[in-house]
Formats: C-alpha cells, sequence, structure tokens
C-alpha cells in the first residue's frame, strides 16, 4: 500500500477538532502564509484577489481572519467574503477571475469540529502535488501574531452573481407548483438555497435555518426530522444540505429517503436522455452499488469508479473525458457547470427531472435496481495487509468462481480511524448474507 504523502490535507482539505494540534488559530494563518508562497512561486499576479469564506460555526471567524492575516503576510490582496455555501465561493473564484480561495469549513463534521478547504482559480480542488507543494512551505512560518480580529465583510452581489447563474441552466418559474421542505442544516446555505427554490418558482419551507447549531442533529446526515416535516406539510418531496453546502440528499412526499446512488442513476440517465451525457459515461466511487452498474448499463451508460473522494471523481471524470460523477454520499458533478460538487445545483437537476418526466421521485428512484447490501467496521489493533488473511483471500477466490459476478466486496482499512471496513452485496440477498457473515468471521481471527 502507497504511504499517504501529505501531512495535513485530507481527501477534502484540512479537518478536525477546534483547538486541536491543527484546526487552531496559529495553525490557519501559517496555511495562509504557505498559501501565500505557493502562489508566489507560480508568479502569480498580486493584484487579482483571494476570496475566503466560511460556513457559520463559531469558531469560523478567527480561523478566517487568520488564514486572512497569514495571506496578508505576503501582501496578497485578501477578501473575507463572510458566510457562503463552497460552491458559491467556488463560482466567485472563476466569476471574479479571483486567484484562489480558502473555505473555512469541516463540511457534515459535527460543529465541534471546523476545517480549510484551499479552491483553486478554476473553482475545483487543489492536486495531490499542489498541496505538497504547500505543505512545504507551512514550516517557513515561525513569526505567528496573537491578534485575530474579524476583517471587514466584502458582501458585494456574490450571492446575486450566483443566482442569476443558476438562471442560465434552468428555466424560469420550472418549480411552479412544487412545495419543497429544505433542511439547511443551519449552515452556509441558510441564505443562498431558499432563495434559488423560490426563484424558481416554488413554495419553500425550512428548516434548521439558522437557529440551531451547524450539523447538530439537522442537515444531510440527519433526515428524520426531514421526513417528519415532509410528510406532515404535504410537500413534493424534501431536501437536505450539509454544512458547507457542497452535498445534497433527497426524501420523498412519504418521507422514505432516496439512495444516494438511485440519484446518481436518475441524473445519469436524464443527461443521456436530452444529450448532455458526454462520453455516454459516469464516474461513481469504489463505494457505489453494483446495482448502478447494471442499471446504467440497461441504458448503455458506462459506469466508472474511482477511489472516494470528489477530487479523485473528478480526476477520473477528466481522464475520461465525462462530465457527470459523484458520491452516493451526495457530493455530485457536473463539469460543464462547476468543477466542483454543489448541492443545490444538483438539487435544481433532479427537480428538473421530477418536472420534466412528471414522476415523482420515488418513480425515478426504481429504474435503478440497488443490489441487497450490507457494511461494517471492525476495530483493529493492527494494520495487517488484507492480502496476507489467506483462509480469506481463498474463501473469495472459491465464491467468485462459483458465482461469477453476482456479489461483489470491499474490505480497506479506514484512513483516519484504527478500522476496518467491509462492504458486501450481491444480486440475492441470501448469498449477501451469507458471504457477509462469512467475511466478517474470517477478518475477525487476523484483526
Amino acid at each position: 500500500m502507497k504511504t499517504k504523502p501529505l501531512k495535513y490535507f485530507g481527501t477534502d482539505g484540512i479537518r478536525g477538532e477546534y483547538g486541536g494540534e491543527i484546526i487552531n488559530e496559529q495553525f490557519a494563518f501559517s496555511l495562509g502564509f504557505a498559501y501565500a508562497r505557493f502562489l508566489e512561486e507560480k508568479n502569480c499576479d498580486k493584484s487579482k484577489p483571494i476570496f475566503l469564506a466560511k460556513d457559520t460555526r463559531p469558531s469560523g471567524k478567527k480561523l478566517l481572519a487568520s488564514c486572512l492575516r497569514g495571506l496578508h503576510q505576503k501582501n496578497f490582496k485578501a477578501l473575507n467574503l463572510g458566510v457562503l455555501s463552497t460552491p458559491a465561493l467556488a463560482f466567485s473564484i472563476i466569476n471574479q477571475h479571483a486567484l484562489g480561495g480558502i473555505m473555512v469549513t469541516a463540511s457534515h463534521n459535527p460543529h465541534t469540529d471546523n476545517g480549510l478547504k484551499i479552491i483553486s482559480n478554476e473553482g475545483g480542488k487543489l492536486s495531490v502535488d499542489e498541496e505538497i507543494s504547500i505543505e512545504s512551505f507551512i514550516s517557513e512560518c515561525d513569526d505567528v501574531p496573537k491578534d485575530f480580529a474579524e476583517p471587514k465583510i466584502h458582501k458585494d452581489s456574490y450571492i446575486d452573481n450566483y443566482i442569476q447563474n443558476l438562471k442560465k441552466w434552468f428555466k424560469p418559474n420550472f418549480l411552479a407548483g412544487q412545495k419543497i421542505v429544505i433542511d439547511l442544516a443551519n449552515g452556509a446555505t441558510t441564505e443562498i438555497s431558499p432563495l434559488a427554490l423560490k426563484t424558481f418558482g416554488s413554495e419553500v419551507i425550512c428548516i434548521n435555518g439558522g437557529d440551531g447549531l451547524i450539523n447538530d442533529q439537522a442537515g444531510s446526515e440527519f433526515t428524520d426530522g426531514l421526513s417528519q416535516r415532509v410528510v406532515q406539510e404535504n410537500a413534493d418531496l424534501g431536501l437536505a444540505h450539509d454544512g458547507d453546502g457542497d452535498r445534497i440528499v433527497f426524501v420523498d412526499k412519504k418521507g422514505i429517503k432516496i439512495d444516494g446512488d438511485q440519484i446518481l442513476g436518475i441524473l445519469a440517465i436524464h443527461a443521456k436522455g436530452n444529450n448532455s451525457l458526454q462520453g455516454n459515461g459516469f464516474v461513481a466511487t469504489i463505494h457505489s452499488n453494483s446495482g448502478l452498474v447494471h442499471s446504467l448499463a440497461e441504458n448503455l451508460i458506462q459506469l466508472n469508479r474511482s477511489d472516494v473522494g470528489d477530487r479523485n471523481v473528478f480526476a477520473l471524470m477528466q481522464e475520461k473525458n465525462f462530465n457527470w460523477g459523484g458520491e452516493s454520499s451526495g457530493h455530485i458533478i457536473y463539469s460543464n457547470y462547476l468543477n466542483t460538487g454543489d448541492g443545490l445545483f444538483s438539487a435544481l437537476s433532479i427537480l428538473e427531472c421530477v418536472v420534466n418526466t412528471r414522476r415523482e421521485i420515488s418513480s425515478l428512484a426504481k429504474q435503478i435496481k440497488l443490489w441487497p447490501s450490507k457494511a461494517t467496521a471492525l476495530n483493529v489493533n493492527r494494520k495487517n495487509p488484507i492480502s496476507s488473511f489467506k483462509d480469506l483471500q481463498c474463501y473469495l477466490k472459491e465464491k467468485r468462481s462459483s458465482h461469477k459476478e453476482s456479489f461483489r466486496t470491499l474490505i480497506r482499512y479506514s484512513g483516519t480511524e484504527p478500522k476496518i471496513r467491509i462492504l458486501v452485496e450481491a444480486q440475492e440477498e441470501e448469498l449477501m448474507n451469507e458471504v457477509f457473515n462469512k467475511v466478517n468471521e474470517l477478518i475477525k481471527k487476523h484483526v
């Protein structure tokens, strides 16, 4: 297994508990300084701005101020845009020809966490090589100030420009007659998403719109409250964002959550139907259900799998020259629109499918017949190579020989916890349960 070369950056920025070893004001200042050094090395034009924004975590103000001060150390023009969703920040960077940006957020993580995402001038994630370069400059920063007062917020018309851009992609009032409940996770989308949905004509009922802590029993990770409210309001469907707005999940009018792989399938089939699916291909991750592969194949759509993480999804999209891809968690990329996930754009795209086909979202979801699956995570004391589990490898080889491609296993160690993650899926539930139980039994002997 290749050793991860990065010390701080994960698959989606840098995250951790606020006040810990990494996510604190001193580190945020150092990262701002290191990002400035990185841009200097590229001979970037210092007259162009760098945009910073944050979600609603209380710790975000000081972290943003710290990053900004670090950038100012190298005389870059860094501007605080205040509370803004990650995709709206990415669009603003492209729209205003900025050098890049920093988003202060821990996405769907608990409110006690925070994080830092660097966004390129093209509105996407940096490459691993670029992140390695930035990390190399962090150690150069040793003069860290103590005062991190919040800088002036430059509101301007960033939200309005973002909404105006959405109008180029969707027809006016196309949501007229739709009653939608949206869970805003008390996060960065509390202003922007209700405004967009109303702009396109829908009746909007908001929950968790800023009256509580971000992601605290709210948003895309906690949909029970959304489901109840959809049923109570007799709404057409429900949407839920994560804390920074790059993800979206859906519940139908009965309050039942739609599987994320079915959402990916709906988008792929709809895009093929209107001739906007580049290369007749779609990218999902190794976590996506095999039922998605087979359902798309029936529609003559090729599914390619990437490793976990939206950066890996996007990289494979570029390699294959595909323009749609995503994760079953609700992080979906349409590269013709933006080089990163935008939960609001994805929601509007699914709503367009619902409106154009005159079918409920639950009916559209049935096009994607998912295989029965089970997943678990076992605590481990050591991370021995899975290839060394000879009895497990023999069992799986024997099963694959007798059952061909009618089941799939995904066994891997967590990159952040002392755990081994196990996923088993099969066309038949009986086979899935049999393999799942046996795999668990054999792995427990080794961990």
